[in-house]
């Protein structure tokens, strides 16, 4: 091969690095200036979120966009375990979770750099079902306790949803132990609804907002037949009279014994994700208030006098 030649070759070689160089130094250049450009109302993040929270999720970040359009929010569903997890490991910018954190993750966040910040902003219920032939009009805490602790006792069924966090609320509301609790999970909570229309003897717990979603999804498939279920009034003791149901008014009131609290949890000096808080607290307060969750807060309305 000729001097000339590889001197060519060369050339054409350093080309090819120059421009590579260039296009790397122009695409890092873009994404950092889509970084700095990002405000609490424009930019894009991905928020992860218990299953159950899904569709008051994707109501909720519909609306913030529709209000600024240059903000867009990817929603992750993941088992309530999990949700936090990919929020430490920088998988998502945001969760959205339903119930307490436990004591090993409050450890956990203990130990950050960049401390978590967590902002409740609604309610929702654990609820009991049973099969609508059932004659158990009410049921207590203690009750719940004790059946969830001792599988077919008076030839009675006990079905759980499959949640981290629900399990967590059973145990601190019982006084009971966690390997104390005994009932069977179903692969799905369709799966679950569907067990106690067919079961008489069968009681279930799960979140109000799981119960809810399935019931719409199962009625939009023409397959399934009617679900012969109904939510039995809760009271916090044996023999209290003041069982309810897990109406709006009583979740936000606290007269409901198994009230659980939605969290919104990110890190602080994320301008996207603090924007979507900060809607979520206060505009989105009045979603709440039309879903079958309760709001944290109460709605502020202004009165116009003429």
């Amino acid at each position: 091969m000729s001097f000339r030649k590889r001197s060519s070759q060369k050339k054409n070689l350093n080309v090819i690095k120059a421009l590579v160089l260039l296009f790397s130094g122009f695409f890092l250049l873009n994404c950092t200036q889509r970084q700095d450009d990002e405000t609490a109302r424009s930019g894009r993040m991905t928020l992860a979120v218990d299953p159950q929270l899904e569709d008051i999720a994707r109501t909720q970040s519909g609306m913030f966009s529709r209000y600024y359009p240059e903000a867009h929010i990817t929603l992750m569903p993941a088992k309530s375990n999990n949700t936090l997890k990919l929020l430490l490991d920088r998988s998502v910018r945001a969760a959205l979770i339903d119930g307490e954190t436990v004591a090993a993750e409050d450890s956990l966040f203990s130990k950050l750099n960049n401390p978590l910040r967590r902002e409740p902003i609604a309610r929702d219920a654990v609820v009991c079902i049973v099969n609508s032939k059932n004659p158990l009009k009410t049921i207590s805490v203690e009750e719940l306790g004790a059946l969830f602790s001792a599988p077919g006792k008076n030839g009675i069924t006990p079905l759980i949803e499959d949640d981290f966090r629900l399990r967590s609320l059973l145990v601190a509301k019982t006084g009971k132990k966690r390997g104390d609790l005994r009932a069977w999970r179903c692969g799905s909570n369709r799966e679950l609804i569907m067990r106690v229309s067919a079961d008489n003897n069968a009681v279930a717990l799960l979140f109000r907002s799981s119960f809810d979603k399935t019931l719409n999804d199962m009625a939009h498939d023409s397959r399934n037949e009617p679900q012969k279920t109904r939510i039995l009034l809760l009271s916090a003791k044996s023999g209290n009279t003041q069982a309810c149901l897990p109406t709006q008014q009583n979740m936000f009131e606290g007269n409901y014994p198994l009230v659980t609290t939605l969290y919104y949890v990110y890190y602080p000096g994320d301008a996207l994700a603090t924007g979507f808080g900060a809607w979520l607290g206060s505009s989105g307060q009045k979603v709440f208030e039309r879903s079958s969750f309760a709001p944290f807060r109460l709605v502020e309305r202004a009165i116009i006098l003429k």
